[in-house]
Formats: structure tokens, sequence, C-alpha cells
């Protein structure tokens, strides 16, 4: 497929926000581009929102979870929504009974692996700022061989990660030609999955500082969390087919 390039767009503004911002102010622009009137859910009915746009979005969804199952107003339960989400301004749609989940808008999916993609090199950042803050027998962590290493994979993985996305949003197309659409997914899933294998690589050479409460981990797990709300079980990664 080739992703429209006002999707390109808003994907491209979601990246540079997610390495600048964080993840909350750049899913909240991708929301306001692509889904402004309706919450963006993915095949199972979940939706991974932040709890600023909940409000545009209570009444309707209030209105139909009433209508499938009446429950006390002003109830999580009333609009579906799971308020403990991954990372502080983020909540949880949960899927309404009865109700068919709408689909997210056509090249979400897309969109939003280049916002992952931003918050990849977020943490890629966050990684060399606290490398370069320590100190092994006199020398910065980040001139040992396996640091440097394994942040050479990272950024080899990054750039191939744009590239797909460039090739996508251009028409490109590599030595065996277009995607055919049944593949679209799988090739999806694989780079969704390619950002995950990223982001916990740095993450192990963070050590327990991704995961304290000042670490970038849940950072990561909420883009995590994201690709699999918003994507297809499946195996592949983006080399696969490509």
């Amino acid at each position: 497929m080739t992703v429209p390039p006002e999707v390109r767009e808003h994907g491209e503004q979601a990246r540079t926000s997610a390495r600048t911002n964080g993840l909350v102010p750049a899913l909240t622009l991708l929301v306001r581009a692509l889904s402004p009137k309706v919450p963006p859910r993915g095949p199972r009915g979940h939706a991974v929102l932040p709890k600023e746009l909940l409000e545009e979005f209570a009444a309707e969804e209030a209105a139909t979870r009433e209508a499938a199952r009446p429950e006390a107003p002003g109830s999580a339960g009333a609009t579906g929504v799971d308020d403990s989400g991954p990372l502080p301004g983020l909540a949880v749609l949960r899927p309404v009974p009865g109700r068919t989940a709408e689909a997210a808008p056509p090249a979400w999916g897309w969109a939003l692996a280049w916002l992952r993609l931003g918050m990849s090199e977020r943490l890629r950042d966050a990684c060399l700022a606290h490398l370069a803050a320590r100190q092994s027998e006199g020398t910065s962590l980040l001139m040992q061989q396996m640091v440097k290493g394994t942040l050479a994979d990272v950024l080899l993985e990054h750039l191939e990660i744009e590239g797909v996305l460039d090739d996508l949003a251009s028409g490109r197309t590599g030595p065996l030609g277009p995607l055919r659409p049944a593949d679209d997914e799988r090739h999806l899933a694989g780079l969704q999955e390619q950002i995950t294998r990223v982001d916990r690589a740095l993450l192990r050479l963070l050590g327990a500082h991704g995961f304290t409460a000042e670490g970038p981990g849940a950072a990561a797990h909420a883009s995590e969390l994201l690709a699999d709300a918003y994507g297809v079980a499946g195996p592949g990664t983006a080399r696969e087919g490509a």
C-alpha cells in the first residue's frame, strides 16, 4: 500500500512531538488530526487515549454504554474507561458490550508506527544521556565495546524503520515490487515488533534505571501497549518479504 500524504505528514509530526515532548502530547496530536470525533479503536475494541481527550468522547461513549447495559451515572463503567492507564495522562477505553467496534481510521497503524519510532528515538536519547553521565573505572560507559555495539545496532534499526515508512509514504518499492494488500497487516505487525525489540534492547542498557519511577520504562511499556491495542497477532519482521 501507499500511505496517503496527509497521514505521512501527521505521522511525522507525531514522531517529532514524541521525541521532543513525549507520548501523551504526540498521541493527542495524532488523535486530533486523524480521529477527532470518535475514539480510534483497535480490532479488539480497545482505545488508548490521552485523558484530556476523554471529555470530547465521553458523551457519545456514555450514551452507547447505557443503551447496552444501564449503569450508575458517572461510573467508570458507564464509559468503559480504565483510568489506571500505563502512563500518567493516558487512559484505556474498553470494548462496549453488544457493539461492534468502530475501526480506527485508514492507515492509523502506519501513523502510529511513526509515533512509536519517535518514542524509540526519545528512549535512545535518554539512554545516551544516562550512560554518558556514568563511569566505570574512570571511563564513560558509552566507551564500553558492548554498549557502543548495541547503540550502533539501534541506530541502524531506527534508520531501517524510517526507510520502510518513507518507502510506504512515497510509493517506492523494493526489488520484489510493491506490497500486496494482503501483506499490509503482516508488514505493519513486523514493523511494530521491530520497534519493540529496539526499545527492549535500550532498556537493557539502562539496567534498573529504565524501570524506576524516574526512568523511561513506563513510557516504553505504554508505547508497546499501543502497538498491541491497535495491532494484529502474527509473526514477522520489517525485513520479511521486503
